[in-house]
């Protein structure tokens, strides 16, 4: 592995490998900059190469049908450029995954952006998984692990790997402190003026109420989104009613809103979100 912060992780997976213990599924964090995609991709090639060391020889046919993109053995769902992956596409790689391996290996299914998974698709996947096929390796990167199923989480191994932090950009902090005076009326809220840019705000309201949920529970600086609002944050000193239970459950709202909208796009996300901003809005001032 290129990357120092990669090498660790790959050596665990290696020695598990070479002692029978490889689990049948592993998730973690989306950062292809930070090169997850990249491990992901020579992992499956070691599984599948037929004559690996601690890493795949690039010289059996396995591996010259991997790095010619056309190896029978793994498949891919890359939720990247899509609005949602749907319980079709799970369900077609689940039919090929429980066959024969054409080479005789390893069989490697990967999903990209997991968190992009409808809840049937997430259903229909935590069914696979209950029964692996023997000679099977799930390898799932999320940008957000904890929008996974809990049920699908508790089937999988987690890859913990140390990415040099990232930061949110200027952008996104100016986002946050915004929506954080809007939902205390200080300013307007937020337009929407359609799903995509409701679906930004939707991202942001998640990460806002996690650092309030975060705040309230003093934890250190460096499990909040944004570090730049946190002054902002002391206003909620003042809402004595406000309890980690209320933060918690607005945290799911965001996820369970998420998992709505990708499972029916149709759904009016800016009414949506705005009608959860403003019973917020309402909390938050004592005036429910």
């Amino acid at each position: 592995m290129a990357a120092p912060w990669l090498r660790d992780t790959w050596l665990r997976l290696v020695t598990a490998f070479e002692s029978n213990r490889l689990a049948h599924a592993y998730y973690l964090k989306h950062y292809p900059d930070k090169g997850s995609n990249s491990f992901i991709e020579q992992f499956t090639k070691y599984l599948l190469c037929q004559s690996k060391g601690k890493s795949a020889c690039n010289q059996c046919k396995s591996c010259l049908l991997y790095a010619a993109g056309n190896h029978p053995d793994t498949w891919t769902l890359d939720g990247t450029e899509a609005s949602r992956i749907g319980v079709d596409e799970v369900r077609d790689l689940q039919k090929n995954i429980v066959n024969k391996a054409n080479q005789g290996g390893f069989k490697v299914a990967v999903i990209l952006q997991a968190e992009k998974m409808t809840e049937q698709a997430s259903n229909a996947l935590l069914k696979v998984l209950e029964e692996p096929p023997a000679d099977t390796c799930w390898l799932i990167s999320t940008k957000e692990p904890e929008q996974l199923l809990p049920t699908l989480r508790s089937r999988m191994q987690w890859l913990s790997i140390p990415y040099p932090e990232a930061e949110q950009t200027d952008e996104q902090t100016a986002q946050a402190s915004e929506l954080f005076d809007a939902l205390h009326k200080l300013t307007p809220l937020p337009e929407l003026k359609d799903k995509a840019v409701a679906a930004e705000w939707l991202n942001t309201s998640e990460r806002l109420a996690s650092d309030m949920l975060a705040q309230l529970n003093r934890l250190p600086a460096e499990r909040f989104y944004f570090p730049g609002v946190r002054e902002r944050y002391e206003r909620l000193t003042q809402c004595s009613w406000l309890t980690a239970s209320h933060l918690s459950q607005w945290v799911s709202e965001c996820r369970q809103l998420r998992q709505t909208y990708q499972g029916s796009p149709g759904v009016n996300l800016p009414l949506l979100l705005t009608l959860i901003w403003s019973r917020w809005s309402h909390f938050l001032l004592g005036e429910e």
